[in-house]
């Protein structure tokens, strides 16, 4: 069967960070970079330049970036969001999320094959800055010392390719499996974590919109039947996590294995309380800032089914929906911010 891609996609902001990046010592010969020498202070000065220290660590703390800490949390580590992936490949950039997050993998309306480029909410990182990072890595990711230095990598995995011509799927389900495991900044299994199924469309609001979950076991495994055929998002959620979301292109009939590592968050928005459910009806009260109208959800995981609360101008206070049907419980409610910060979960069991 041919791989099919698999990217993640982080809704906005830091959410998925830089923290995915991928690890040292196994780079391509072809792939030397200029014959100028880059230090890693120039790229740590790229870092500080786009601020990406602002975030890492402290919205999310799964990567450190300050000077100190930022060469021994890249080099040779591996990523925590896709936990298939390492951080920096010394010598071998193309497979080094460090340099795919900030664009240099191939990209779909500016969203990089690894996920959302990096700095988020800004325009690309220059020519130069990535000229930087790709020839430091290319010529074997060197400390101050002129040594490479951290766990070496003997098989660093493979970039997804672009899922650029796909189309994306106008339906719910299909035939194709979506497996993998979700875990915790830890690594260690979530068991009763989500990971939902979102369609995109220009009718939508904010262009995607939830419709289905699978839920993992004590194991952290999960497994998505009937998924459809093109291209459909996937986010995966858990209590007072970072979410992390992937795209995933289909072919009918496919399965694919798609593993999730969720930060911690940091930063202790939303908060929700008082859940109900009446018939059709689900409401709960958010309180926060910058809170999300496109990820604030209540999930009833016996049907398999995920619906989008919403408010006015996403503004704290009752935020509410209507289920396509009266359901019997227990339904799952959480909250979500634009730093993809996730709540508590609170369950209504009838």
């Amino acid at each position: 069967m041919r791989r099919r891609p698999v990217l993640s996609l982080a809704a906005t902001i830091v959410c998925v960070g830089l923290a995915l990046l991928v690890a040292s010592c196994g780079g391509n010969d072809d792939d030397e970079g200029s014959g100028t020498p880059v230090s890693f202070s120039q790229v740590v000065s790229v870092f500080q330049s786009n601020g990406c220290q602002g975030c890492h660590p402290g919205v999310n703390s799964s990567l450190d970036l300050q000077d100190a800490k930022a060469y021994d949390d890249l080099v040779g580590i591996k990523a925590l969001e896709d936990p298939d992936l390492y951080r920096v490949v010394a010598g071998d950039p193309e497979n080094s999320f460090l340099y795919l997050k900030v664009g240099g993998a191939p990209v779909i309306a500016d969203i990089p094959a690894v996920g959302s480029r990096m700095p988020p909410g800004a325009p690309p990182i220059s020519a130069e800055d990535m000229k930087i990072i790709h020839d430091w890595i290319a010529q074997g990711a060197k400390q101050e010392d002129g040594t490479t230095g951290g766990p070496e990598v003997t098989t660093p995995g493979t970039p997804p390719p672009s899922v650029e011509g796909t189309a994306s799927s106008s339906e719910q389900k299909g035939n194709g499996t979506i497996t993998g495991t979700v875990i915790d900044q830890a690594r260690k299994p979530i068991g009763g974590a989500f990971v939902t199924l979102l369609l995109q469309g220009s009718t939508l609001q904010g262009g995607e919109e939830h419709y289905r979950v699978a839920v993992t076991d004590s194991t952290g495994k999960y497994t998505l039947a009937d998924a459809p055929e093109g291209r459909f998002l996937l986010k995966a959620y858990a209590p007072r996590s970072i979410y992390v979301s992937r795209i995933v292109a289909l072919d009918e009939g496919e399965t694919e294995a798609v593993n999730f590592g969720l930060p911690t968050r940091i930063v202790p928005n939303p908060t929700i309380s008082k859940p109900a459910v009446s018939g059709k009806s689900l409401s709960m009260t958010v309180a926060g800032s910058n809170l999300d109208g496109n990820y604030t959800l209540a999930v009833n995981p016996k049907a398999g089914i995920t619906v989008e609360l919403h408010n006015a101008d996403n503004a704290p206070g009752r935020w509410s929906a209507t289920s396509p049907s009266a359901l019997p419980g227990p339904w799952v409610f959480l909250g979500v911010d634009e730093q993809c910060n996730v709540s508590d979960f609170l369950t209504v069991e009838g």
